[in-house]
């Protein structure tokens, strides 16, 4: 179980259904937060779980705004810690046992009491 502390959590629970906005948004939100020296991990659940998979951010710009792919390079770049929910691999991200290679490079898969234990009491968690 993972024990650090970060400033931010960013949770995303939608995927491709509002074609990338809400993600668009969140990840804009969390290169943001880390540009400006906060710790941030960013956990992909249920729909969310989608842009853990490799090619899912393929494609996908909302107008006025940098493409998916580019706020995870950028994500990546400063610092920040992407999870992704270890059940909803399989359904989201056609990922199998053994099967690690289904994910983009630099996700970690993670349970929710990983999740848990990031958030102290000073954590800003929020959802899209």
């Amino acid at each position: 179980m993972n024990t650090k502390h970060v400033d931010v959590v960013v949770v995303i629970t939608t995927g491709k259904s509002d074609r990338g906005m809400r993600a668009t948004i969140a990840l804009g939100w969390a290169c943001t937060a880390l540009a400006l020296g906060k710790t941030v991990s960013v956990f992909l659940t249920m729909d969310g779980a989608t842009w853990a998979a490799r090619g899912a951010a393929d494609g996908v710009q909302v107008e006025g705004f940098e493409p998916i792919h580019a706020y995870l390079e950028q994500f990546f770049s400063l610092g920040g810690e992407l999870l992704v929910c270890a059940p909803c691999t399989k359904f989201y991200c056609g990922r199998r046992d053994g099967q690690e290679n289904a994910l983009i490079p630099g996700v970690r898969i993670a349970g929710l009491s990983s999740v848990v234990s990031l958030a102290g009491t000073q954590t800003q968690v929020i959802t899209f």
